[in-house]
């Protein structure tokens, strides 16, 4: 039904410099009870978690796919496991940020012009005047397309990334893509991709009117930056790690850097480009979520002891209670954080 793992670990030699934090089979423990503990009024835990330091898994947990319906009888099909792929959703944008700050570097892209240098075509006023920071930090004001409202506040929007996926098309005459494959292949997340992965991903389901109902994920290519990439929990764990190898010290530190204050259930959380940034007892976090219809996502890095936490499952509950919908993945980030503050 579950598959568990605990194995030692080593600390990777990246750009950050880490502190030791050693984390034991009583650490592990805690993690594998809380993420097995039954809760009244959701289903059991089903996907994939793992905690990773550096290319290194300290603890892994994996459990289903089951049939909601007969939450112990396994579906047709492998037990999940680290290579298992998932929709992770809002994830993609962190990747997206990646791409965007890469361009940067090159001297294509300009993250102080608006938006209308890249995409001439937009008629509408707000596009000579946000700038490609502003979709970066959600704070372009943009509801939809034809109307922006309270710019320079935060506003979370899909609809930011999407723009900039059109804006790395204009630049670089590549499909999105094409172009997040390449780094894909550099970041070795040799599992993740797009359309190209969706007939390994597992069914998805969806909670409607209390009762999970299986749903067949579709992303479409518009959205590709925004919500739309496939990946392991695995391969997510490494996404940190490859900000710190594929971006020079300026555009990792202009990405990191707490920019724009969002309410968020964990308290104060900031965002920088494209990654959340949170102050919490065990130093700096960096993060971001996903959530689409059938599926809720997490990572959790720690730049002071390069450990990554990873929570994927491919069941989404009712999203107007996060907190439930991601109990697990909270649940694991408060231990982990717990864990990592005391073990200095």
């Amino acid at each position: 039904m579950f598959k568990l793992c605990y194995l030692p670990f080593l600390v990777f030699s990246g750009c950050t410099a880490a502190t030791e934090s050693t984390l034991s089979d009583k650490d592990f423990g805690i993690l594998t009870a809380q993420i097995q503990q039954k809760v009244a009024g959701r289903p059991a835990f089903q996907g994939a978690a793992l905690l990773m330091r550096g290319n290194e898994v300290l603890w892994q947990y994996q459990q289903g796919p089951f049939s909601p319906q007969h939450s112990q009888q396994i579906v047709q099909g492998p037990s999940f496991d680290q290579q298992s792929v998932f929709f992770v959703g809002s994830i993609s944008k962190t990747l997206a940020a990646m791409l965007v700050m890469q361009q940067v570097q090159s001297g294509t892209v300009d993250l102080q012009a608006p938006v209308k240098r890249y995409l001439p075509e937009l008629k509408q006023p707000w596009a000579a005047s946000v700038r490609v920071a502003d979709l970066l930090n959600h704070s372009s004001g943009l509801v939809d397309i034809n109307t922006q409202n309270n710019y320079g506040e935060f506003r979370y929007n899909n609809l930011n990334f999407q723009l900039l996926g059109q804006i790395l098309t204009a630049v670089t005459k590549r499909p999105y893509a094409e172009l997040a494959a390449q780094l894909l292949q550099q970041c070795q997340m040799h599992s993740s991709g797009f359309a190209d992965k969706a007939d390994r991903v597992s069914q998805g389901w969806y909670e409607e009117q209390g009762q999970l109902k299986a749903i067949t994920a579709f992303i479409p290519v518009e959205a590709e930056p925004s919500g739309g990439l496939i990946a392991s929990a695995a391969d997510i764990a490494v996404l940190p790690l490859c900000m710190q190898q594929q971006l020079n010290k300026t555009s990792l530190h202009q990405m990191t850097t707490s920019q724009m204050l969002r309410q968020h259930r964990w308290g104060e959380v900031y965002y920088g480009y494209g990654v959340q940034i949170t102050q919490t007892a065990a130093g700096v976090e960096w993060s971001h979520g996903g959530y689409i219809p059938g599926f809720v996502s997490v990572f959790n890095y720690f730049p002071q002891h390069q450990l990554s936490l990873v929570v994927l499952e491919n069941q989404a509950l009712n999203p107007a209670d996060l907190a439930r919908a991601a109990y697990y993945h909270d649940k694991l980030r408060g231990s982990v954080i717990q864990i990592l503050s005391q073990s200095h």
